[in-house]
């Protein structure tokens, strides 16, 4: 008998659950009513949005900075080369 409640209510909620996420999706409007929260949440989102651009940026000017490290290091390394082959003859 135990296991027919146990099967049961696991049915009742595999049921009940898309309805509920579902009435939860639906009726949830991301901007209040009252015009000076919508204008913060706006706000909010500019500057998230910004925020995120800016640290794609860095993250690129960082891998331009390691890319252009790299560049150096081979130069540096290439002239090295170039002074002993000098050198040698």
């Amino acid at each position: 008998m135990e296991r027919f409640y146990t099967k049961a209510l696991a049915g009742l909620l595999i049921l009940v659950f898309p309805f509920i996420v579902g009435c939860s999706i639906i009726g949830g409007n991301s901007y209040s009513s009252d015009p000076n929260i919508r204008k913060q949440q706006e706000e909010i989102e500019r500057l998230e949005s910004e925020h995120k651009d800016l640290k794609r940026l860095a993250d690129e000017a960082i891998q331009r900075e390691k890319a252009a490290k790299a560049r150096l290091k081979a130069a540096e390394h290439e002239l090295k080369a170039m002074k002993s082959q000098l050198d040698a003859n």
